[in-house]
């Protein structure tokens, strides 16, 4: 009898300890399939403290693997091994089940907790487009483009970043693209609030496209992004609030969705892309927008060991398509400086300099650049003529900093691309 009850008794707590493990396997599967359901959540895998990632994604397996463990140590007569085996099971799956729990909570509740403030500004639908009001003889289009403000960011200059709207608010461009790290923290009502009042205060009237950032997005703060700056009347091309084109008489207008690097760039996205790209209006310039950079100099991060220039994702997946496809320009942020290059024909701009911190100097310069500004806040000033695409970089009190005028017209005769670059 003491046997059989024995016997009973291993096999109630190897249950007791299974249950347990598998309850917590669940939740921590849930709570990883949530995360990376959200917009830059794989982004932030594999770009930012990867191996704390990969413990979120492993240690669901923990308690099961204590408790295979036990099982060849209950053959043994002293049965204390195989029970503290299954007692740190049972421990193990407490602590990973609330963790998970804990996770999952904070990503679904945090950017849910507070009142987002309702924009009063003029945001520009993409399917609808903007109004071009440019009068100068022979202008079709001016945009104004800058990246990677940083609200809320203790290291960001609140300084520059107001003298950089005042700048923009002075000049009245048709548009104005922000190509996002819009706040620090995405999930932070208060950021955004923040971000959306100085809108408010200081360009009111300027239309207004806001591309989401890698930052724009920790930890659920799509949901924000979305609720402020892509309201639920907004549609698209793409049936995305991310990446769409934008159709305009003085260009043809593409925003990417690539807050890191290629992690959404998808099939869909992909197929969207060729579409737009082959059916452009061949008698207009094509300009795609991105938070992330293609070809760039900066430098190797030594805190995510990763490099921070020429982009091993983006230039091989994207590039091919902006090549073939006769794509002008491309401006983009993510690097905290002011660039202009050049590779294959396709001119590239990096203006991640709206107030955000400083990126150091740039121990790689790209083989693609033609100039650059470091540690130098600004915007960049795109014109559209009926021949030419003329970028003016600006500094954070709209002082030309560099001029660049390239032709696109197809009518004109190959052989010189017209720049006329003046620093």
């Amino acid at each position: 009898m003491a046997i059989f009850r024995n016997g009973n008794g291993l096999a109630w707590a190897r249950r007791r300890a299974l249950v347990w493990a598998l309850l917590a396997l669940v939740l921590c599967a849930a709570m990883n399939i949530y995360h990376y359901s959200l917009q830059g959540a794989r982004g932030l895998y594999l770009w930012d403290k990867t191996w704390l990632f990969r413990i979120l994604i492993l240690m669901g397996l923990l308690p099961l693997g204590l408790l295979a463990l036990s099982l060849p140590l209950e053959k043994f007569k002293a049965r204390i091994p195989s029970k503290l085996l299954r007692g740190f099971s049972l421990v193990a799956s407490f602590l990973v089940g609330l963790t998970s729990i804990g996770i999952l909570a904070f990503l679904i509740a945090t950017p849910r907790i507070g009142t987002l403030r309702a924009p009063n500004l003029q945001l520009i639908d993409p399917s609808k487009g903007f109004m071009v009001t440019q009068d100068t003889e022979g202008l079709l289009l001016r945009l104004s483009v800058s990246s990677d403000p940083h609200w809320g960011a203790e290291k960001t200059d609140s300084n520059a970043r107001t003298n950089i709207l005042a700048s923009v608010a002075e000049q009245r461009p048709d548009a104005f693209f922000i190509l996002g790290d819009i706040v620090e923290t995405g999930s932070s009502v208060s950021q955004w609030n923040t971000a959306i009042a100085d809108f408010e205060t200081i360009v009111p009237n300027i239309p207004l496209r806001l591309l989401m950032g890698n930052h724009d997005a920790l930890f659920g703060g799509q949901l924000l992004y979305k609720k402020a700056f892509f309201p639920e009347e907004f549609s698209s091309d793409s049936g995305s609030p991310y990446y769409y084109s934008i159709e305009t008489q003085g260009a043809t207008l593409v925003v990417l969705n690539l807050p890191w690097g290629t992690e959404n760039f998808d099939r869909k996205q992909r197929t969207w892309l060729e579409e737009v790209l082959r059916t452009a209006d061949p008698l207009k310039p094509i300009i795609a927008f991105s938070h992330s950079f293609f070809y760039a100099s900066g430098y190797d991060d030594p805190d995510l060991d990763k490099p921070w220039y020429d982009h091993y994702q983006n230039i091989p997946a994207l590039t091919p398509l902006f090549e073939r496809y006769g794509v002008d320009l491309v401006v983009s942020g993510h690097n905290h400086y002011m660039e202009s290059l050049e590779s294959n024909g396709v001119r590239y701009a990096v203006i991640g300099a709206m107030g955000g911190k400083s990126d150091p100097v740039p121990a790689y310069i790209s083989p693609a650049s033609k100039w650059m500004a470091v540690a130098t806040f600004g915007h960049l000033n795109i014109d559209i003529t009926q021949t030419d695409i003329v970028m003016e970089f600006k500094d954070q009190l709209g002082k030309t900093l560099r001029e660049e005028r390239f032709r696109y017209a197809p009518s004109l005769e190959s052989g010189s691309d017209g720049s006329s670059p003046q620093a």
